[in-house]
């Protein structure tokens, strides 16, 4: 069968499969305009930048004032101030009243998250509907206040450049290179259509309707309009003006500057980039041009998107992480934890990834000469020569990195503290770059206030990447190379600058350390673009937990029962008279047992399984598999390991008589004289019994700071109880003790399933309860006790066993100190029981020990 074909079957059979379905062009439809924009973006730089230096840009930057500075942030400041109340009236247009603290809170986050990403409608009312949603505003309020104030927002813009051109004509005409004429003629057309929206809206808002559903919209109410298109206007101001004032050279008027910056607002949000990133540059730079010297806007530019955009996102990551430590709950006690948790990773993923690209863009760019000649001075050359190759490296593992943080990964969060901390001393070592070390010290920080919010447990390289991700990155490493031949434009390439190794090199530093960058980050795409996917774990329908059963209740093995549990997926025969179970933690398929059901129908279902498992790139693996059945496996091209003993206690042959049953017969003594006696609860009566369980199971945890077990360990679950018996011990008439059995309808075999006491039962309860449910099952008629593997038991050292089965002798002699692995053998020896080797069959070699590993995380209750 080909590869193609045994995956198509493998996703109709399995649930972790992913149905096939038609090419989705739907889905390619952004990454590919994304690319095309950028392409044709870089283009159009690489035409304006043919008469601009790279370092007269650095030198407009180091040369702006400290009032500059100042002026643009109290700009923004008034800008954001706007943007509150912009979201105040649109509350109060959908009739919504909202506290202060939660409006300043709502607004001025999501739109510090919704300019950085683009699409701010979509990203800042996701926000919203977080924080709003303390105050009971439902998300489709929130998309009606969104669609209010965009659409207010790209008509102010429009009204602000029409206004413009109308009595800025003259002046406009040179910078945009068109007539006068038609300038006026536009500005007129645009402006009368603003007034009309203004006529048209009434004294309150009223629905328009067609007999197209998709054409009707809502009109507001005058008030709310103008209010609305009023404060889009100061916001706009205020963002122009926050440019303005890094722009102190600039021949041109305010008036003049400013229908030039509403024009490119507009033009932004129209190409839909991140925050208009490229569309808004080429734009203002095309317009003045004329008007400014082009490095001097650059520069400008680069402030304006470092303070505007950069500051507020940052400042918004410090408040979510505020939330986090509590440190605002006295003050916005009203907004849950629960909302802010969702938001805290979004902001720290986004945060992250501007932190990787700020590094990959440095390392493709030219370290201060004066910096360079003092750490010549401390640091020996090949420290600053890997420290910028090295950084650039990290920089893009940390663009992967972000989309871990944003699934909640606990892998993510600690593999990007590992790797903010380490680029804090590589930033330093490759040129005392001090901002950068300030903005990664700070991602620290806030990466360790919000460490509860990343509780996931699964692998970061298991998660899949999407498209848009992987064209993020790549349009990352673009810029970054763009960036690196305009500031190394004046020195000539060889092939020699490759092996050039000395301080003052710069272009041959960052020209290997952003190749390695590039190379970096194009193996590990191709990668995540070609492996397989990697599946995941679903929880069984019903049919498939009643087919189980079905299928449990017909044969003679009792320890299938724990497919009951509900916590593994089932794969069954073609006929469906046999199944195997599993679960998956990390790249482990795991099946417990053998497969349940005839015999004739195993070898099919164990071919099934090992395909699926590799088909998603994994490893299978058969837990606690039985002796007669090895050679199944070794035909599937699975490695044995032997894991311990189960204990079988043959029932026709158990009795009390004889020196080697005394302690038996004691613990019998003793129970009788503390009072004990017990108790069979049959399925029909579980129910009623459950809450008296519970109580008993919860004060076993709790006295062992113990969590529940899964996969190939009973837990305590209700579904799962009730689908058996149970033998409780009372001592002077209270619950003290219990064990639950597993039985089929055969009545040949019945296996321990849950076992639990109180902390102040007798030290004898447990061997009073189980001689006694091996007397009850006797006199019932069963065959056959099964009390649970032994790990590692009957592990004894032999001139040829493998390194696992000596590794594996050493731990049972000297493990005791970690487990208590030759009592747990002992306790059940007592019962004089046959005992059955039990193995693990699996993928490859060295795998099987982080196979181990896994299944041990399962049976502890973890899932990925």
């Amino acid at each position: 069968m080909s590869r193609t074909k045994l995956l198509a079957r493998l996703r109709a059979i399995s649930p972790a499969g992913r149905p096939s379905g038609g090419f989705d062009l739907q889905r390619l439809a952004a990454p590919v305009l994304t690319v095309v924009i950028c392409v044709l973006l870089l283009v159009v730089f690489q035409h304006l930048s043919r008469s601009v230096d790279y370092k007269s840009v650095i030198h407009s930057l180091r040369v702006m004032t400290p009032q500059a500075w100042v002026a643009a942030l109290f700009a923004t400041a008034l800008s954001f101030a706007a943007l509150v109340g912009r979201d105040a009236v649109g509350l109060r247009h959908i009739g919504v009243t909202m506290p202060r603290s939660l409006l300043w809170v709502g607004a001025t986050v999501g739109s510090a998250l919704g300019n950085v990403t683009g699409f701010g409608a979509l990203t800042g009312g996701a926000v919203r509907c977080r924080v709003y949603g303390a105050a009971d505003v439902t998300p489709a309020q929130v998309g009606r206040l969104t669609i209010f104030t965009s659409v207010t927002l790209a008509l102010s813009l429009a009204f602000m450049a029409a206004a413009g051109m109308l009595f800025g004509a003259g002046t406009l005409s040179g910078m945009m290179h068109l007539s006068p004429a038609a300038l006026r003629v536009t500005g007129a057309l645009l402006l009368a259509v603003f007034a009309a929206m203004v006529i048209v809206c009434g004294s309150a808002p009223r629905t328009l309707r067609s007999r197209w559903k998709w054409l009707s919209f809502t009109v507001p109410a005058r008030r709310d309009f103008v209010a609305q298109a009023a404060l889009a206007v100061v916001d706009v101001l205020g963002a122009g003006l926050a440019l303005w004032a890094l722009l102190p050279n600039a021949q041109v008027g305010f008036g003049d500057f400013m229908t030039v910056f509403s024009a490119a607002m507009l033009l932004g949000m129209i190409g839909h980039t991140p925050g208009g990133v490229g569309v808004f540059e080429a734009a203002m730079v095309f317009a003045l041009g004329g008007s400014a010297h082009t490095p001097d806007v650059l520069a400008a530019l680069l402030a304006y998107r470092a303070i505007y955009f950069g500051l507020p996102l940052i400042l918004s990551a410090g408040v979510m992480a505020a939330f986090e430590g509590r440190a605002l709950k006295g003050r916005f006690g009203f907004l849950s934890p629960r909302n802010v948790s969702q938001l805290a990773p979004v902001f720290l993923s986004i945060v992250t990834f501007a932190a990787g690209s700020m590094l990959v863009i440095s390392g493709a760019t030219p370290a201060f000469k004066m910096r360079i000649a003092l750490l010549q001075t401390i640091l020996p050359l090949w420290v600053l020569e890997s420290s910028q190759l090295l950084g650039s490296v990290l920089g893009v593992l940390l663009l992967f990195v972000a989309r871990g943080l944003m699934r909640r990964l606990d892998a993510a969060w600690w593999l990007a503290v590992i790797l903010a901390v380490t680029n804090l001393a590589l930033s330093l070592a490759k040129g005392l770059a001090f901002v950068e070390v300030g903005v990664l010290a700070f991602l620290v920080v806030l990466l360790v206030a919000t460490r509860e919010r990343f509780n996931r447990r699964s692998s970061l390289f298991a998660e899949r990447f999407t498209a848009t991700w992987l064209i993020s990155i790549g349009v990352v490493m673009a810029l970054a190379v763009w960036i690196m031949f305009f500031a190394f434009r004046d020195v000539p390439y060889s092939r020699d600058l490759w092996w050039q190794f000395a301080f003052d090199e710069r272009a041959p530093r960052a020209l290997r350390a952003t190749l390695a960058a590039a190379v970096f980050a194009s193996a590990f795409g191709v990668w995540q673009l070609l492996r397989p996917a990697a599946g995941r774990f679903v929880k069984p329908v019903p049919q498939d937990l009643a087919d189980a059963a079905r299928i449990f209740r017909a044969q003679e093995r009792s320890d299938a029962g724990l497919a009951m549990m509900g916590d593994k997926s089932f794969i069954f025969s073609e006929s469906r008279e046999a199944f195997l179970m599993y679960a998956k933690h990390g790249r482990t398929w795991a099946a417990l047992h053998d497969p349940v059901g005839p015999r004739r129908e195993w070898a099919e279902l164990i071919r099934k399984f090992v395909a699926l498992a590799h088909a998603h790139n994994g490893r299978a693996a058969f837990y606690q598999v039985r002796a007669d059945a090895l050679p199944l496996y070794l035909d599937a091209g699975l490695t044995l390991m032997k894991l311990g003993e189960e204990a079988h206690v043959a029932l026709s042959e158990f009795d009390l008589k004889g020196s080697h049953r005394s302690h038996l017969r004691y613990a019998l003594k003793r129970g009788e004289r503390d009072g004990f006696d017990t108790e069979v609860i049959g399925p029909q009566q579980i129910a009623a019994s459950l809450p008296m369980l519970r109580e008993i199971s919860d004060d076993w945890l709790e006295s062992r700071s113990a969590r529940e077990k899964s996969f190939s360990v009973a837990a305590f679950n209700e579904d799962y109880l009730s689908a058996q018996s149970v033998l409780l011990v009372r001592q002077q008439g209270a619950p003290v003790a219990f064990v639950t059995f597993m039985t089929t309808d055969m009545n040949t075999e019945a296996t321990v399933g849950v076992m639990r006491h109180v902390a102040e039962a007798s030290p004898y309860a447990m061997e009073y309860l189980f001689t006694k449910l091996a007397l009850h099952l006797k006199e019932a008629g069963f065959k056959s006790l099964s009390l649970g593997i032994a790990p590692l038991s009957g592990m004894e050292p032999t001139p040829l066993a493998s390194h696992w089965h000596r590794l594996a002798g050493l731990v049972w002699r000297f493990g005791g100190r970690f487990y208590n692995f030759r009592g747990l053998r002992g306790f059940k020896s007592k019962f004089q029981p046959r005992w059955e080797p039990r193995y693990l069959a699996a993928s490859g070699s060295v795998g099987v020990f982080f196979t181990l590993a896994d299944l041990s995380l399962l049976a502890g209750g973890w899932r990925s």
